[in-house]
């Protein structure tokens, strides 16, 4: 799994949340994909005040297996993830609003 710490010690903008793209557990499935297939696959952050107000969080490669994670960002705040394929051969893939997990919960 790629993992990248982002905020960490950064003054008002770190905490103890991730997001990530986990492997399988039962039918959830978080790993980045293109055309339904695990993949690597570029993976941005976006911290969101509302719909037209976003911060720059970070991004991190996902491993061959799709697998990734970014820790070390404010679980209080919601943000937006974008998945680009760096073969260009499907359009990105976004989600907003995604709510941080708590690290080691």
């Amino acid at each position: 799994m790629i993992i990248r710490e982002v905020f960490r010690n950064w003054a008002g903008f770190g905490g103890d949340g991730y997001l990530g793209g986990n492997p399988p557990v039962g039918e959830e499935d978080g790993r980045a994909k293109i055309q339904n297939q695990p993949a690597k696959v570029l993976v941005s952050i976006y911290q969101m005040k509302d719909a037209l107000s976003v911060t720059y969080v970070g991004s991190v490669l996902s491993a061959a297996d799709g697998t990734w994670r970014i820790e070390g960002i404010d679980r209080n705040k919601q943000y937006r993830v974008i998945g680009a394929d760096l073969g260009r051969s499907v359009n990105s893939a976004i989600q907003d609003w995604i709510i941080p997990a708590k690290l080691g919960g």
